[in-house]
């Protein structure tokens, strides 16, 4: 999704006049030059994010909405809804992630996780949800805890989803391949894979 300077003029202006603000009151509260207000609601210039979470505070909007993002209807309502999103989320091309189960007799316990490897990968918007995952973990923490209010973690959910709307996801090219090269697709795979596990045990066993 990409951010429209025209969209965000559009909203600043909707939300200025909502809030019973001229260009004036709106240019001195931001620290601006009125040029630069008018600048912003006729979208000739993209404000920056910064200057959208501020504004968003003056007129007592979120921050999503004046960066024109439009929070899709989602509704989890079953298992099967969570299977389907992350089925979805395999397809986009700039984000991958991997299963990590852990269950007896290998291990003392039953867990699983989605692992998304920040580097390396060659998804170029890994490191992002390495990022947000780690400042949601933090922000939950500081909820359910009671470090924090409801009303400071949606302050700051609507400032992450200004920030990262710009970063586009777009679908996988599907590759269609004969039983042939499936195959021997399928046999590089494996024999990655084999290294993988050999690296592994030789470094387990240097460590002794």
């Amino acid at each position: 999704m990409n951010i429209n300077p025209s969209e965000i003029g559009e909203r600043i202006k909707t939300a200025r006049k909502a809030a019973k603000l001229s260009q004036t009151d709106l240019a001195n509260a931001l620290g601006k030059t009125l040029r630069t207000v008018q600048k912003y609601e006729s979208g000739e210039i993209e404000p920056s994010i910064t200057t959208i979470n501020e504004t968003a505070r003056i007129l007592k909007v979120s921050p999503a909405y004046l960066a024109g993002y439009n929070k899709p209807e989602m509704r989890i309502d079953s298992v099967s809804d969570v299977l389907s999103f992350f089925v979805e989320l395999r397809k986009k091309a700039e984000i991958s992630y991997e299963i990590d189960v852990r269950r007896p007799p290998h291990y003392d316990g039953w867990n699983c996780a989605i692992r998304f490897e920040g580097r390396g990968t060659g998804a170029k918007h890994n490191d992002s949800l390495c990022l947000i995952l780690e400042q949601l973990r933090d922000m939950l923490n500081g909820l359910e805890n009671y470090y924090t209010s409801q009303e400071h973690f949606d302050r700051w959910l609507e400032s992450e989803l200004a920030y990262y709307m710009s970063a586009a996801l777009t679908d996988k090219e599907v590759e269609e391949l004969s039983e042939m090269e499936r195959l021997e697709r399928r046999i590089e795979a494996d024999r990655k894979y084999m290294e993988k596990i050999k690296a592994a045990e030789e470094n387990g066993s240097q460590d002794e």
